[in-house]
């Protein structure tokens, strides 16, 4: 079918219109126009009154032909020419009355209204003895023929019947208009059925045809959740029920105010279990919802920890800074360590201690050489031609001959006996030169002292060997001193007796001792280890009597030299570190021997000062590397050297977190681009969410982490007091998501009101009005009415849900929404973004108010 505006209506032709020649199709119009002119007439068969009472012709007639099988003939019609229609005999009724009654179909939105009215009219007066009657049967068909019983037979029920007639008809009309298919233009017929915004507006424009101002609440009570006004009341009353009240419902809206950090729908914000059930209920009744729900659950997880995330940096950042630090303070103690011992003193000998024995003891047989000369040089000065008298030697060795027992009278001096005993052959007379005398003494001495020499001492022999020596210095005179002779003697003699002292005896007479074969007793290599070095007071008198014997350079430095050389042995190890108790136990023993040498002694010990010190720095030094390479003591190296998604994890192994995390954090804001701390922050961060779960975060596990004292003031050492409160929201949503993940309570239905029974009138009239259109009688009629009920009924099945069921479940992903339904429309001014938001609930059809379709659109 072609539709044509013609004269200001609308006229629908057969699409072989399209096909006549453009002469053709002017004339047709103008054939048309001229009918319509005539048929217009008078405008007494126009306006709301003739379709009223057209449409109820067509409705009551259509419904007669409905269930008449003999209006048309047919081979089982026992009417040969048929009845006829019911329609045309009703309509012809009414002009016999002189009812006006409409010609054509309707051209304005009133006289639409005017028609779908009259014929919703018609067909509510059968439909109602019909439910009374249904009202018994029993089951699920009895509860609803009850249902539509007690509706449409009260005034409020009629008129709801009838005005969602009018606006069915007039939506669908418009449909038409706009060229929409046919199924179009039936979906735009039940959706304005369905409104009620038309009642209002058919009061104003018709009053006299309406005349029930009166019952107009009782129809916008009956027709509440799909009204612009109503809609929006019956969600909003659902919600602050199940809130609790207004002063509730305005508490959870703030909650939805703050918005979501993680995306948790409006209901999940409020946290309140009835607000979780209604949006269950919700996604029960929406499969698309459902799905829209679940993903948004499935990405709140993969949103907390972007959250989180968000607040830090690049972890390698971090460590790549930690790492330079680390090189930077290696250097630092390298550098400390070089300048402790490069100020070091260390005694470097010159020679070996064998090398320095060897020359001291050359300098004391020198000494004691240079003493022999001098020796002989008193003594030779000595006249020894002088006569002295022999009387003192004689009468002494004589009596200790006689004194001697037999079985020792060995021990008596062979020469003794030879020159002094009474008796003797060639033995001396009574007066000898000095020379004589001179040289038996010193034979005596040597006698003597070779009688204590040995392991096989002989004690009596040496005795007597001194006691006659004694006695031929006094017949000298160098005992006593008199004469030329005795003075010279007493010279050599004195000078005799002090080299014996210094060279025959203590440590150098042991030094220069040798065997009955003339080999030396200590090997000259030997000398200071022997004497020097044996430490203490041993050390110190031999040092001292060494000294005495050979007094030179040579001999002090040689002692000096290996002084220096045993304290290096006493004071570093084999690998060359220093041993303070090395040098202390050096310095201890050997401190009366240092005391004889002071530069010596000094030197050594500023020594052992300052190698103390590099020590000191080297071991402070080495603990130092060692922990700040040890992970397990250092939680710079830990993070440094970690993998990045472990970097963090020795901070909270340690026994103060808290402590660790400072100092982390105090090294981190060295570095003025900030990417350190960033980057700390994130490995914090990231921390924090594999202990709440990882891919799942649990908000329970995060806020026990987070309770946990030294675990927030570990976090505190990075995070600022407002990003610490970011980490409790993040968690405390999480709960809120967890809660959303079991099971709410059952709250029954979306919407507390039944859209059923005005969904039932809209189908009943749209239907009759389709029978009686499509008509026919018999078999055919009866068929093409149920297809037509059937389609209208499938359509119908989309829109089961009224508008504030819609409202609620649009409301559940809309927070603006959601916090407008739990607030008090009294206590608060809409703007008109919000008007926008709510303007697709607005419902009623084209025949609403014009100002109200506006704000709809």
């Amino acid at each position: 079918m072609t539709t044509l505006e013609i004269e200001g209506r609308r006229i629908q032709v057969d699409d072989s219109f399209m096909r006549l020649s453009p002469e053709q199709q002017a004339a047709t119009v103008d054939e048309i126009a001229q009918s319509l002119r005539i048929e217009a007439g008078s405008s007494a068969n126009r306006g709301f009154m003739p379709n009223l009472n057209q449409g109820i012709a067509e409705s009551v007639g259509g419904l007669v032909d409905f269930v008449n099988p003999f209006d048309k003939p047919h081979s089982l019609n026992p009417f040969p020419g048929g009845t006829g229609s019911a329609q045309t005999a009703i309509a012809r009724g009414m002009d016999a009355i002189g009812t006006n009654r409409a010609q054509g179909a309707p051209e304005t939105l009133v006289e639409s209204f005017g028609r779908g009215a009259g014929q919703a009219a018609g067909a509510a007066i059968p439909a109602g003895a019909t439910a009374r009657a249904m009202s018994g049967a029993g089951g699920l068909i009895g509860g609803m023929a009850d249902d539509a019983a007690r509706a449409i037979n009260t005034p409020g029920g009629l008129l709801a019947e009838t005005m969602a007639g009018g606006a069915a008809q007039t939506s669908e009309d418009a449909a038409e208009a706009a060229g929409a298919p046919q199924w179009a233009q039936q979906a735009a017929g039940i959706a304005g059925g369905m409104g009620a915004g038309a009642v209002p507006a058919a009061v104003r424009m018709t009053p006299s045809a309406i005349g029930a101002r009166q019952v107009s609440r009782a129809v916008q009570s009956a027709m509440m959740p799909y009204t612009e006004r109503g809609a929006r009341e019956v969600a909003r009353n659902r919600v602050q029920e199940l809130a609790g009240g207004p002063g509730r419902g305005e508490e959870l809206a703030r909650n939805i105010a703050n918005g979501s950090e993680i995306g948790l729908t409006p209901a999940q914000m409020t946290g309140d279990p009835n607000m979780l059930a209604l949006e269950q209920t919700a996604a029960r009744q929406s499969p698309e919802l459902r799905e829209r729900l679940a993903q948004r659950m499935d990405g709140t997880s993969e949103a907390a920890a972007g959250n989180l995330r968000g607040m830090g940096g690049d972890v390698e950042d971090a460590q790549t800074f930690f790492a330079q630090r680390r090189d930077q303070a290696r250097q630092r103690i390298d550098g400390y360590v070089q300048r402790a011992t490069s100020g070091a003193v260390r005694p470097v000998a010159q020679r070996s201690e064998a090398e320095n024995s060897a020359r001291v003891s050359n300098q004391i047989r020198t000494a004691e050489q240079q003493a022999d000369l001098e020796e002989k040089q008193l003594w030779d000065a000595v006249p020894k031609g002088v006569q002295v008298s022999t009387g003192n030697a004689k009468r002494i060795a004589n009596e200790l001959i006689q004194a001697t027992p037999r079985a020792q009278q060995d021990d008596v001096p062979r020469k003794v006996r030879e020159l002094l005993a009474d008796g003797g052959n060639n033995g001396f007379g009574d007066f000898e030169t000095v020379g004589e005398m001179h040289g038996l003494y010193s034979e005596l001495r040597r006698v003597a002292r070779s009688a204590m020499a040995g392991n096989d001492q002989n004690r009596n022999m040496a005795r007597i060997a001194n006691n006659i020596a004694d006695a031929i210095l006094d017949d000298l005179g160098a005992r006593g001193g008199g004469g030329e002779v005795g003075k010279a003697i007493d010279a050599a003699r004195a000078y005799t007796a002090a080299k014996h002292e210094i060279f025959d005896q203590g440590t150098v007479g042991k030094l220069l001792k040798r065997t009955l074969d003339g080999d030396e007793t200590i090997n000259p290599e030997l000398t200071l280890e022997r004497s020097v070095g044996r430490g203490g007071t041993t050390g110190r008198i031999g040092m001292e009597e060494i000294t005495r014997a050979a007094d030179t350079d040579a001999t002090q430095a040689g002692i000096e030299d290996y002084m220096r050389s045993r304290f290096d042995r006493a004071a570093f190890k084999s690998d060359g570190t220093f041993s303070a108790t090395g040098a202390q136990n050096f310095l201890r023993d050997n401190r009366e021997t240092l005391d004889r040498l002071p530069y010596l002694r000094d030197t050594l010990t500023e020594a052992a000062r300052s190698q103390s010190r590099a020590a000191s720095a080297q071991s402070r030094a080495a603990r130092v590397r060692s922990d700040m390479e040890n992970p397990a003591r250092s939680s710079t190296a830990a993070f440094a050297t970690a993998a990045p998604e472990n970097a963090v994890d020795q901070v909270f192994k340690a026994r103060r977190p808290s402590v660790e995390a400072k100092r982390l954090a105090t090294t981190a804001r060295k570095d003025t681009s900030g990417q350190a701390l960033d980057g700390l922050r994130g490995s914090l961060a990231d921390y924090v969410i594999r202990r709440a779960g990882g891919d799942e975060l649990s908000g329970k596990k995060m806020q026990e982490f987070l309770k946990v004292p030294e675990n927030r003031a570990a976090l505190a050492q990075a995070f600022k007091p407002a990003e610490l409160r970011r980490f409790d929201q993040v968690a405390s949503e999480l709960m809120k998501a967890d809660a959303a993940r079991s099971p709410a309570r059952d709250i029954g239905a979306l919407s507390n009101r039944s859209p059923n029974r005005l969904i039932e009138y809209a189908a009943r009239v749209i239907a009759a009005r389709q029978g009686a259109d499509l008509g026919g009688g018999g078999g055919g009629s009866i068929q093409t009415a149920q297809m037509a009920s059937s389609r209208v009924r499938q359509l119908l099945g989309n829109l089961q849900n009224d508008k504030a069921e819609q409202l609620l479940i649009d409301a559940v992903e809309d927070p603006e929404l959601f916090r407008l339904l739990l607030t008090d429309p009294g206590q608060i001014k809409l703007k008109a973004d919000q008007i926008n938001r709510l303007a697709p609930y607005f419902v009623g059809g084209l025949a609403t108010r014009p100002e109200e379709r506006e704000a709809a659109q």
